[in-house]
Parts: C-alpha cells; structure tokens; sequence
C-alpha cells in the first residue's frame, strides 16, 4: 500500500518492494490513478527497490526543461529547472532519511515527465538512470542540448516508444520516430553509459502508460541492484 503525504508544496506517493536497491523517482498526474496503477503492477516483483512519485502541479510547466512554443496552443514553460531543484533539495533528503538502506538513485516518467527524466539524469550528479517511456524528444532545442552533454559516469537509460506513434500528431510530434533513432545514435556513443536499452511497444502515445513506466522502473531496478 503507498504512502501519500504533502512534501514542500507537492503532492507525494511512495512504495517499497523489499529492503534497500534503488530509489527511483516518477514524475505523475495529479489525482494517484497512475501511480497507483504502476504500483499494482510492480507488487509482486522480485526486485527490491522504492518508488517515489511526484505529482506535477501544472504539467506543461513542471516538466519542461526550457520554454518552448511548439504551436497549436502547445506552449511550454521552464518549470523543469524548479522541479529539478524541489528533488534534489526536498526529495532526495527526504528519502535518504526515511529509506537509509537505499542505494542508488534513478528518474522515469511518460511523455514530457519522460522527457524531464532524461533531462535530468544529464543535468544531476545524484541520478545514475533514467526511463523515458514515449518521451517528448521532439521537444524544440533537445537535440542541440543533448549533443553537447553526457549522462553521469556508469549511468544507465531506458527508451520506450509506442509502435505506432512515429508519424501521428501534428508535424512536431509525428518526428518522435526520428527523435528517438536520434538518442539510441547519442546514447550508443555516450562514454559514460554502462546499460542501454530502447523498447518498441505496441500501441499509440495514449497506450498504458502505466505499464509503459513499470517496465522501465522494472529495468532500472534490476540494472542498478546488479551493479
């Protein structure tokens, strides 16, 4: 059963699959269906790991890296910078205290939350892995931000897409086929990285979420408690 409580003006869930592994982070809708979806999924697993979302409080704001005015009402703020900061000066004190035995430290999400989790895992020392499960990776300035950074040293990352996404939407979001064959090319070269993996879903961008993000906290999970 998830615990919900108020942490620093947001709204938070945590669950626990065993003692110690990972922390991973997800970035959620308001409201606790998702999460509480995710959770059901991942209850009978092996693994031992905690699962902390977070819920955003305006979403093309909270997870966006940058502004961005992708057209057809589609305008993006650059709240990601304050969401980023929240984590690292609320929630990782919060469950370093609350889970001691936890070792390392990971971010997924789905669509722009994916989007921000990659982000993220670039722009902060306490990550090691990120899931981007249908992330927004047509997100306007992404490649030229993502060419020029490396994810942390023994980092490990996650791709998911659905199969039928590439080409549906609008002009913007028809490109994420490209976008994505873009980052496994970046990710491939990056140094840095000790574990890959891009997974083909089937289904369109609306496509279970839920069970999208479990299969990439799944995969986070068992790469950062072998290591």
């Amino acid at each position: 059963m998830s615990n919900v409580f108020e942490l620093a003006g947001r709204t938070c869930r945590t669950f626990t699959a065993g003692e110690g592994g990972p922390i991973i982070f997800v970035g959620v809708m308001p409201g606790g269906e998702e999460f509480s979806k995710i959770e059901e999924l991942l209850a009978d697993d092996e693994e031992c790991f905690t699962v902390f979302g977070f819920e955003c409080r305006e979403w093309n704001d909270d997870f966006s890296p940058w502004s961005f005015d992708g057209g057809n009402g589609q305008v993006f703020g650059s709240g990601g910078k304050e969401t980023l900061a929240w984590l690292k000066v609320h929630a990782l004190p919060y469950v370093r205290s609350e889970f001691p035995s936890c070792s390392e430290l990971a971010i997924a999400g789905y669509s722009l939350s994916g989007l921000f989790a990659l982000w993220s895992l670039y722009e902060s020392g306490p990550f090691r892995g990120a899931a981007c499960c249908s992330g927004s990776l047509w997100f306007g300035g992404w490649d030229k931000y993502a060419d020029t950074h490396k994810v942390p040293e023994n980092g490990v990352v996650y791709l998911s897409l659905g199969g039928k996404e590439p080409g549906s939407g609008n002009l913007l979001t028809a490109s994420i086929g490209t976008q994505y064959q873009k980052q496994k090319k970046r990710l491939e070269k990056d140094s840095n990285l000790r574990a890959f993996s891009m997974i083909m879903n089937s289904g369109g961008h609306f496509s279970d979420p839920a069970g999208r993000l479990a299969k990439g906290i799944k995969w986070l999970a068992e790469e950062l408690s072998v290591y």
